[in-house]
């Protein structure tokens, strides 16, 4: 499948996550609960946040260990909704009532933008505390060397093979010396077979898109990180939470007869990509073929 296929069928999805946000689905919201709060977000940040946040699209909770401060500059890649942006902006406040950090959110899809920056505005946050940009996460217009702490929930793997490349140089380019970064994101546990990797769903779900682990060491590797700062952690977290009340694969399920989404999509038809070859979304095991996984980096004080 090629980048420009992939593209769309993400970001159309994403639009349509994006579209249904503030529809007062209480169930819905309930099941986007129970996804967070299984990758390890509190019901307390989540029961603090504007309705239409968390999306039920985590693979992880990478603020757990990002140790963020009242002065830190971070910047989350594919923000989505707010939900780690808002978070990360209430737990700056909780440690200094007049932060001086700045967070960038930071999505490609504009509906996606839209809702993060109408969440931002309802948690009644301090003016130009949170910022949204709309920019591809490999292309961000941002100096060098200005964020302390980079954090990203299940979205580098919806990054086409080819381009994932470009999203760790990005990375490497915007982190101070020193800046951290605290990754979470799904990793294939093998090679992958064909067509599983072709299959449109089973991409915008998260899984089809999935690199190994040595891949996403080598292009750590190659983007400048030092391979001694480089830390993956499977968190052994079960992902067929993913499958809603009926069976169906959907990270984020919606109301029956709805059509599901999944890591900002899921259940594509052939249109968009190509033909699902004959697996079944509703019988998948997703942790036959996938982890979560935790993924640490420091840039180092001389850039390395």
């Amino acid at each position: 499948m090629d980048a420009s296929t992939i593209y769309r069928a993400v970001n159309r999805k994403y639009s349509s996550i994006a579209s249904s946000a503030h529809s007062d689905d209480q169930v819905q919201d309930s099941k986007n609960a129970h996804v967070a709060t299984s990758f390890g977000y509190s019901a307390e940040d989540l029961a603090s946040l504007p309705s239409g946040t968390n999306l039920g699209l985590s693979c992880g909770n990478p603020l757990a260990t990002a140790n963020i401060q009242p002065f830190d500059t971070m910047l989350d890649l594919g923000s989505g909704g707010g939900l780690d942006c808002l978070i990360a902006a209430k737990q700056m406040l909780k440690a200094d009532a007049s932060p001086k950090g700045k967070i960038y959110g930071v999505d490609r899809n504009e509906n996606m933008i839209a809702l993060a920056r109408k969440n931002a505005a309802q948690a009644n946050l301090p003016e130009g505390l949170v910022e949204f940009i709309e920019a591809p996460i490999s292309d961000i217009a941002l100096p060098d060397a200005v964020v302390d702490l980079i954090v990203s929930n299940c979205v580098i793997n919806l990054v086409p093979d080819q381009d994932k490349p470009k999203v760790f140089r990005e990375i490497y380019r915007l982190l101070k010396p020193g800046g951290r970064v605290a990754v979470s994101d799904l990793l294939a546990k093998k090679t992958l077979p064909e067509h599983v990797r072709r299959d449109a769903a089973l991409l915008v779900g998260c899984v089809a898109g999935a690199s190994l682990v040595e891949e996403y060491r080598r292009w750590m590797l190659e983007a400048g990180f030092g391979g001694e700062s480089i830390v993956f952690v499977n968190t052994g977290r079960d992902l067929n939470v993913y499958h809603d009340e009926s069976g169906t694969a959907s990270c984020c399920a919606t109301k029956e007869g709805e059509e599901k989404k999944c890591c900002g999509g899921g259940n594509i038809n052939s249109a968009e990509g190509e033909a699902a070859a004959g697996i079944d979304n509703k019988k998948i095991d997703f942790n036959e073929w996938v982890a979560s996984y935790q993924i640490y980096a420091v840039k180092g004080d001389a850039g390395q």
